[in-house]
């Protein structure tokens, strides 16, 4: 028998039964798009740096305090719960005794189950009809469901029992009868994220003799110096220098927000961080692990994106050895670059389409891109026995999702999100650089030291998290 399409996070429930109804009002802290920060960010740096990736989604967004949040569904609009304990031979036609051992919500106290409630049994697709329902043990509601053929046991398939850990999808009020009453309703439930802005700073220095002294080269160096942190001498080698801490400080930004986490010890300072994007997706999206990246893995990857809701149009990043995997596993099958099933069937659907960068696949885009500062090898020209990126992907959705609270609202999956910095200095795209020291063109005391100081204040918001997915080899 296949396996299932993997559903771990997707969270439970995705409403509850609230007799009387509840209202609840939360606002979401709305932000204003402003991509076109973004654009001249890429045509300063070029597009050699590892920001290749952000510039994808073009997004920038400035908020106003370092704590933001936004507002997502908790779990599917369709529900269904599970059985916790076997109900051993029930009798054709006979009432069953079950206690619902998972999805709950408020501490174990509610759940989406109501008396009224039609129940369908996943494996063998037998309805019955839910009775009563006891509230008495948190976490463990106990239900009475009568199957609703007088001939039928409530089973599952091909069993004479209802087996523990059964899926029973919740149908709905139907065959409620003439004269029908109202049902209890059942209450759409969000789920409320948070990230905070956390600072990112570079520092350069040089005496003024430094920045005085000729050296043998005078050009060649790729990069350019921050906006309004020019040095004050003429020395090709200390501006070499600070051309290579402006790039560090952009490099630091996007690993920062690729890789970084929070800070919650408060011994080292008083920055809370910031959750980059593979936390956020380790916390809230799903992941595949691979021996070899073949159709048959993507397929399995497909079933997951359908699940999810996944956008049509994906952008997979790999790294060095990940990329080589998947090359290798579908030129394999697929030497000739494409096949279509069927003599004459030439449709979209039914071709499997591979080219340099994309692979269209199950209705999905999957454009795959070398993401070269997942391996340490690239970034540092050092050789860890064990690197944590190393065979490893992620697949992002480059699509957007409406807002919880407001459908007119929609959000790209990914989006940079920045604090303006203070006054002082050259600002520009969300980055302050200043000048300080005797030696500098802006000389604040007395010693003859010229340095130019970079922060930024940053973040990154995945929304619809569920809809990236991670693939990855850890036995590798």
């Amino acid at each position: 028998m296949a396996n299932g399409i993997p559903t771990s996070n997707i969270l439970q429930p995705g409403a509850i039964s609230v007799a009387g109804g509840v209202t609840q009002a939360l606002v979401s802290q709305l932000q204003l798009l402003t991509p076109q920060y973004y654009k001249k960010y890429v045509e300063k740096y070029g597009n050699e740096d590892y920001t290749w990736w952000l510039q994808t989604y073009g997004g920038m967004e400035q908020v106003y305090n370092q704590q933001y949040f936004w507002f997502e569904n908790r779990g599917k609009n369709m529900l269904a719960v599970s059985n916790l304990t076997q109900v051993t031979i029930p009798a054709a036609g006979a009432t069953v005794t079950i206690t619902v051992s998972d999805e709950y919500y408020n501490s174990g106290t509610q759940n989406p189950i109501r008396v009224g409630e039609t129940l369908r049994i996943a494996s063998s697709n037998i309805e019955g009809e839910v009775l009563t329902v006891s509230t008495a043990v948190a976490g463990a509601f106990v239900i009475t469901v009568a199957p609703k053929i007088l001939t039928q046991a409530f089973v599952s398939y091909g069993s004479t029992s209802l087996l523990a850990g059964e899926i029973l999808l919740l149908a709905g009020d139907t065959d409620a009868g003439e004269a029908s009453s109202s049902i209890n309703p059942q209450i759409h439930l969000d789920v409320k994220y948070t990230n905070t802005i956390t600072e990112i700073r570079e520092s350069w220095e040089a005496t003024d003799l430094a920045e005085m002294t000729q050296v043998y080269y005078d050009n060649g160096v790729t990069g350019d110096i921050p906006n309004g942190g020019g040095q004050s001498g003429v020395s090709y080698f200390t501006l070499k220098g600070l051309i290579k801490a402006n790039m560090r400080f952009k490099n630091n930004v996007e690993s920062k927000l690729i890789r970084g986490n929070v800070q919650t010890n408060t011994a080292i300072n008083n920055s809370v961080g910031a959750e980059g994007l593979i936390p956020q997706v380790l916390d809230r999206g799903e992941s595949v692990t691979y021996s070899t990246i073949d159709i048959s893995k993507l397929h399995e990857i497909t079933r997951i994106m359908d699940v999810n809701g996944c956008a049509k149009d994906n952008l997979w990043m790999m790294d060095i050895f990940q990329r080589q995997n998947f090359s290798d596993g579908i030129f394999t099958e697929y030497p000739a670059g494409a096949y279509v099933w069927g003599a004459n069937e030439k449709s979209e659907e039914a071709a499997i389409n591979y080219g340099v960068q994309s692979i269209y696949i199950d209705g999905y885009m999957l454009k795959a891109k070398k993401y070269a500062p997942f391996n340490t090898e690239f970034t540092t020209g050092k050789t860890p026995n064990v690197d944590y990126f190393r065979n490893f992907g992620l697949i992002c959705p480059q699509g957007e999702t409406r807002d919880a609270k407001d459908a007119s609202k929609t959000y790209k999956n990914v989006t940079l999100m920045y604090q303006q910095p203070p006054k002082g200095g050259t600002i520009g795209n969300g980055i302050r650089v200043w000048r300080w020291g005797g030696a500098s063109e802006n000389p604040s005391n007395g010693t003859m030291q010229d340095n130019v100081e970079m922060i930024t204040y940053r973040s990154l918001r995945a929304v619809a998290a569920n809809q990236f997915i991670i693939v990855n080899n850890p036995g590798s």
